[in-house]
């Protein structure tokens, strides 16, 4: 393990492309994991496989005393049902720490996944609703991100620099207390990404500009987790609502938790989420087991082609292994 750290380290510096951090790299500094999931998911009768495996490494090296350079990569590969595989970028981006904030570029967080992430919590269901606007996405390409934290204060600003979908967000949360964060954001994107209307979505305008208004909140104690957020905006010409929330109590290795997902868009009745999903799940040192049950609250509940219908009733189990 030893070697192959040493071997990721240089090449994370490499990637941030300072010479000197090649010469005096310090891999105590460098960390390297992953995992491998295996999920399997039945819908309306039809069984689908679901598992994947995430590979990572992050680092950080003190130039001097007021600049620390960071990097990060993560990249995830799953099956698809021909057996073919799929690969993404999840992470990979550098930059550097200073006592003002840290500034980062490349493939990672909107400034806005600090909000999104109080509800986005659960295993499997749960994060649905925020990812059809390429500034409110949990990440996005050639990103530009500034975040800074004061005592209780988090703010975040981020600029989304692809050519075809240009945009950005700002979030800012505060802690009243110990156990209880208000957050609110807004997010714009003034590009479209074509990848997001395969199907030619009857009602989505590809040349309108899209954006979002975010409030938020959280409570954590003694084991228990409540989360809300509430969205409004306009997608692809269709004004939108939506509502996350989630709820979990963890005691020793054991978590069960219950999430609400809704998303409604005036002229976009395909894209309409509406669910409710139970899950339980079991942490055992590196290795974690959950069972999760989704009920659609929909007129039309059958299933269609594939996983992760909007529509259908789902049962999910998988196992996970992290290194």
């Amino acid at each position: 393990m030893t070697k192959i750290n040493k071997a990721l380290s240089l090449t994370l510096a490499a990637v941030v492309s300072m010479p000197t951090l090649a010469e005096n790299i310090n891999t105590d500094d460098f960390s390297f994991g992953g995992r491998i999931e295996a999920r399997g998911v039945l819908a309306d009768s039809d069984f689908s496989d679901a598992s994947r495996v995430r590979l990572n490494g992050q680092g950080k090296h003190e130039i001097n005393d007021a600049i620390t350079a960071v990097g990060k990569f993560e990249f995830e590969v799953t099956q698809d049902e021909d057996a073919s595989t799929e690969n993404d970028t999840r992470y990979l981006y550098v930059g550097a720490e200073t006592a003002y904030g840290t500034v980062t570029y490349g493939t990672q967080d909107n400034a806005v996944t600090y909000l999104t992430n109080f509800t986005d919590m659960a295993e499997y269901f749960s994060g649905y609703t925020n990812g059809h606007i390429t500034a409110s996405d949990d990440r996005a390409e050639d990103t530009l991100l500034y975040s800074v934290t004061k005592g209780d204060l988090t703010f975040n600003a981020s600029a989304n620099l692809k050519a075809t979908e240009n945009g950005g967000g700002v979030m800012v949360a505060y802690k009243l207390l110990p156990s209880v964060e208000l957050s609110a954001g807004y997010a714009a994107t003034e590009g479209f990404d074509t990848n997001l209307n395969p199907n030619n979505i009857a009602g989505l305008d590809e040349t309108e500009s899209s954006d979002v208004y975010m409030i938020g909140a959280r409570y954590t104690k003694d084991g228990f987790l409540l989360a809300g957020l509430v969205q409004t905006g306009s997608y692809g010409g269709s004004d939108f609502d939506a509502v996350d929330a989630y709820a979990a109590y963890a005691f020793g290795k054991n978590n069960v938790n219950v999430s609400y997902n809704y998303y409604s868009a005036d002229d976009i009745s395909e894209l309409d989420i509406n669910f409710v999903a139970f899950e339980y799940a079991r942490y055992i040192d590196d290795v974690a087991v959950y069972a999760s049950y989704k009920i659609a609250i929909n007129s039309d509940t059958s299933a269609g082609p594939g996983h992760n219908n909007n529509s259908a009733d789902e049962f999910v189990i998988g196992a996970r292994y992290s290194f």
